[in-house]
């Protein structure tokens, strides 16, 4: 349930207290509708009957769809990036006990039906709408960072091509495992087992693999490291704003003070 507390919506989706509250009704149904019936079924007339209201009281706070998914996924990262920034600066914890730990809480959190039905229905969405594209690519540029902070300590003779790369293949082998280990899914039960399995392999490369590794396996570098960039669908603009605000999120809270 998305409460008016939580939200951190773009400018003019509700400022007083009446206007949050119907932001946050509007943005549960969505999220309703998402986790349910997918994308498609995502309308701003079928939010309004859902909500009992004219769609006018809908349109009022959205002009599109587009604006309103853009709201309710940025609601939904949220939470993932007071985690992230949780387990980074855990004082107890060395780096690869945090990265370890990280893979745990992503495991745990696939658990979750929202997190089983909403992700995987965004990456096949993804494939045919150029604004879900970005969306996605977004929403993981957050957790790319933290765990190459992460990789970058457990194993620093890696060049930043290397460590980037590396979080984006930890990534995918942990939400690609959403389809045996999530929600409701075959291999459910077996979560513990596999957690260890998982944890085991993903920290062992991150603290054996080494560039000549990289080249034995045929990657032969393309260009000089400062030369190098992000992939990303992102406009060069858009990718600077997010990797600011990205690094805000991940920010220790004493450094804030």
């Amino acid at each position: 349930m998305i409460d008016t507390k939580a939200l951190r919506t773009r400018k003019g989706s509700g400022v007083y207290q009446t206007g949050r509250d119907r932001v946050a009704q509007i943005m549960n149904v969505a999220l309703e509708i998402l986790i349910d019936k997918g994308y498609d079924a995502l309308t701003l007339r079928e939010v309004a009957r859902r909500c009992k209201v004219q769609i006018g009281a809908i349109s009022h706070y959205y002009k599109s769809r587009s604006d309103l998914l853009r709201d309710v996924l940025n609601i939904v990262v949220a939470p993932y990036a007071e985690k992230f920034r949780e387990i980074l600066h855990a004082k107890d914890l060395d780096a690869e006990q945090k990265i370890g730990r990280l893979i745990e809480s992503l495991l745990e959190d696939m658990q979750r039906k929202q997190t089983t039905r909403l992700f995987p229905h965004l990456w096949q969405l993804a494939n045919h709408d150029p604004f879900v594209s970005k969306a996605v690519d977004s929403i993981y540029i957050l957790e790319r960072l933290t765990f190459s902070r992460l990789i970058a300590q457990v194993n620093p003779s890696l060049s930043r091509e290397e460590r980037e790369t590396l979080a984006v293949y930890l990534i995918a082998a942990i939400a690609g495992s959403t389809i045996f280990v999530g929600f409701e899914k075959p291999w459910s039960s077996q979560l513990p087992l596999y957690r260890a399995i998982l944890c085991k392999s993903l920290i062992e490369t991150v603290r054996t693999t080494s560039s000549e590794q990289f080249e034995h396996y045929g990657w032969q570098r393309t260009s000089s490291p400062s030369e190098w960039r992000e992939p990303t669908l992102l406009s060069p603009e858009e990718y600077r704003e997010l990797i600011e605000s990205a690094e805000i999120s991940l920010r220790s809270e004493e450094a804030e003070f």
